[in-house]
């Protein structure tokens, strides 16, 4: 069953796990940083529990889900699980704004940390990368300057950001 207006077919659905009972606090996250709206909560019917959000950051929406407390209790157990770590995550969500510096002082003033400080890229962006309250990391960039593929390959290699 799909839901009129927040089911794309053909679309890449992303879940964020955090730990069960956070996910409230992850989504007032994601909207003071990133100015996410929440279209839909997932209420548990036997308990009438928030188990898991959706939230929509310009055209993209995802699922923040509080983690299955037997993964949390049993971390061996396979499937998906919180952060272990902060930073630790396998996955990077990237996310581009139209002012990278207002982005990163309000992510910042949410609760973030900076992995990488705010700095100009060779291909065009103003770029920097946080760990978000959760343990996951997020790519911010504002684009500054249009460069063509061919500009772009004419200046290098990619320019790699190394955290600090």
């Amino acid at each position: 069953m799909a839901i009129a207006g927040l089911t794309a077919q053909d679309g890449l659905g992303l879940t964020l796990f955090v730990p069960r009972g956070r996910q409230e606090s992850a989504a007032a996250f994601y909207i003071a940083a990133f100015g996410a709206s929440t279209p839909r909560h997932w209420i548990n019917p036997r308990t009438g529990d928030v188990t898991a959000i959706d939230i929509t950051i310009g055209q993209a929406t995802f699922t923040v889900s509080g983690a299955s407390p037997k993964r949390e209790a049993d971390p061996s157990l396979p499937g998906p699980c919180p952060v272990p770590k902060p930073g630790r995550a396998s996955t990077i969500m990237q996310i581009c704004v139209s002012d990278l510096d207002a982005t990163l002082a309000r992510a910042l003033a949410a609760g973030a940390t900076v992995r990488t400080p705010a700095q100009d890229a060779d291909w065009g962006d103003r770029v920097a990368t946080i760990i978000d309250p959760f343990g996951h990391i997020w790519a911010l960039a504002a684009i500054r300057d249009w460069v063509s593929v061919p500009d772009y390959n004419a200046r290098g290699n990619i320019q790699l950001i190394e955290a600090a």
